[in-house]
């Protein structure tokens, strides 16, 4: 179960501070210092499936900071356990368009397993999303990460939402199950004992 969780929590698969936005809609915000609008995915533009978790930490660090961190995805090891290293594959205007998760073996001698993701949407400094290849070792069908930074003055919220479905029921719930120990044990708070902050909230939709 450990091991599961580990695997998991690199499934998750994470603009400028002191200024104030006011929110129009969940998915738009306007910088009312500079009058441009941060515009938000929804899930819908990618995926059919239902939100299944979602994680929204107050972290006490400037956005660019924390970007440097989790919107570089060959730097995930750093707060989520389990992987040994990831392969990263950026474009020319610096933007990640996919990676590799390579997985330490569950047993001594064992093979390394892999996991492959396409990033879907990446704005540095304001988010990203990506998908699961299918078929994947979890058996994850329709599987989204979003992950999106909010400057609130003198701390950053990041906000990681999960979409998934699965086979069967047993499936989905196993899975939700390992996504909420996963964001609350393992990445959350590898991020809070590096930048300070807290949950400000954990969600679980369920069948």
């Amino acid at each position: 179960m450990k091991q599961l969780l580990m695997l998991l929590a690199i499934l998750l698969l994470m603009n400028c501070r002191g200024q104030k936005k006011v929110k129009m809609s969940e998915k738009t915000e306007i910088n009312s210092e500079q009058k441009t609008i941060l515009t938000y995915p929804d899930a819908s533009q990618f995926v059919t499936s239902p939100l299944r978790n979602r994680i929204k930490l107050q972290l006490n660090a400037p956005i660019p900071e924390i970007w440097a961190l989790v919107g570089k995805l060959d730097r995930m090891p750093e707060y989520s356990s389990g992987l040994k290293k990831v392969d990263a594959t950026y474009d020319a205007d610096n933007k990640c368009t996919n990676y590799t998760c390579h997985f330490f073996p569950m047993e001594e001698g064992g093979d390394v397993t892999t996991h492959s993701e396409t990033i879907k949407w990446y704005e540095p400094n304001i988010g990203f999303a990506s998908k699961a290849h299918e078929p994947n070792l979890l058996g994850l069908q329709e599987a989204l990460s979003i992950i999106t930074f909010k400057d609130k003055g003198e701390h950053t919220v990041l906000q990681w939402e999960t979409y998934f479905t699965a086979e069967n029921e047993e499936m989905i719930q196993m899975n939700i199950m390992g996504f909420e120990q996963a964001l609350n044990i393992d990445i959350a708070q590898n991020l809070i004992k590096k930048f300070g902050g807290k949950v400000l909230e954990s969600y679980i939709n369920k069948p």
